[in-house]
């Protein structure tokens, strides 16, 4: 694992920004934890996390942070739990949630992008319902490009800033880059023209023809299962398809009129190193009141390692900018 200059390991790392490993029934013994359940718009409902630190600063319980998962991700792994437990740990309010894109979402058909919105009205709500009227959007890899395109939707006016982790230009974009690396079998094209027969030409209409698919060398150099992706045509329409506008940053960011903070890894090998410049500068651009991006060396996608790091610096951010 690529390292950043002077680290060498991930105790070092941790002492360097304060912030405790997380281990599962021992990092949450100093907050008040609550399941909570989101009841959207459309009848569904999802499960979420509530964390409230037992005492420290008031001003900074009062904010809450809203944590959403990258892609076929949820709240109780990876850098979604890493982030929400360390804000917490500094403080903070935090709401860790699932949505229709976590779990099984992408490939039993439920997992429609543009739909999210929906998903986060509810989240918000538990927010208010528990005493928090200012909030701040958290979201790693398709979270991110989620809570911006939420952010970019709705304006809602008790969301004061919005921080991303691993933060793709495009999701379409990323998809397709990655499926012609490994030569991906169908390639892009072919699943864009079989979704668009198959689904027909409404593929918002609930009653619309939809089957699941897989893709054999999607993520990897090989025909193995681990290497397979599998969809649905309609969720694939909606997230990665070429016409799913809503999950291309690059044309949402630009509607954000809150605090950014931009938080990359500098070893990703997912998303390229002037993705996270390219959306910065478009929302300098459009008028953002700040605009923060951060780079953390020897990061990979998954911040594996630097998990402390990158919760240190949502963390700074929020400090410096929002409260």
């Amino acid at each position: 694992m690529a390292r950043g200059p002077g680290l060498t390991g991930g105790r070092a790392r941790r002492a360097e920004y304060g912030l405790r490993r997380a281990f599962f029934g021992r990092d949450d013994r100093t907050l008040v934890t609550e399941p909570v359940v989101l009841e959207t718009e459309d009848g569904y409902a999802w499960d979420g996390l509530y964390l409230r630190p037992r005492g420290g600063d008031a001003a900074r319980r009062r904010l809450a942070a809203l944590v959403v998962h990258g892609s076929v991700g949820n709240y109780v792994g990876g850098v979604p739990r890493r982030i929400g437990l360390g804000l917490a740990q500094a403080g903070f309010s935090v709401l860790t949630v699932n949505t229709r894109m976590a779990n099984y979402g992408a490939f039993f058909g439920t997992g429609l992008f543009h739909r999210t919105p929906l998903d986060l009205d509810a989240a918000l709500a538990v927010l208010r319902r528990l005493g928090h009227d200012h909030v701040v959007l958290v979201g790693y890899s398709m979270g991110a490009t989620m809570v911006t395109h939420y952010q970019a939707l709705r304006h809602r006016r008790e969301v004061i800033g919005v921080c991303t982790l691993a933060h793709p230009r495009s999701l379409p974009l990323s998809l397709r880059r990655r499926w012609e690396r490994y030569g991906a079998r169908p390639g892009y094209d072919e699943v864009a023209q079989t979704a668009r027969r198959v689904i027909g030409p409404d593929p918002d209409d609930d009653d619309a023809d939809d089957r699941i698919f897989t893709v054999e060398r999607a993520s990897g150099p090989t025909a193995e299962p681990e290497h397979c992706e599998i969809w649905t045509y309609r969720t694939w329409w909606f997230s990665r398809g070429p016409e799913a506008t809503h999950a291309v940053s690059a044309e949402r960011i630009g509607g954000l009129r809150v605090p950014i903070a931009i938080i990359q890894a500098g070893a990703d090998e997912i998303i390229l190193p002037d993705e996270g410049a390219e959306l910065a500068d478009i929302a300098k651009g459009a008028g953002a009141p700040s605009v923060r991006l951060v780079t953390i060396p020897g990061a990979d996608h998954v911040f594996r390692g630097y998990e402390a790091a990158a919760a240190a610096v949502c963390e700074s951010w929020i400090q410096a900018v929002i409260l």
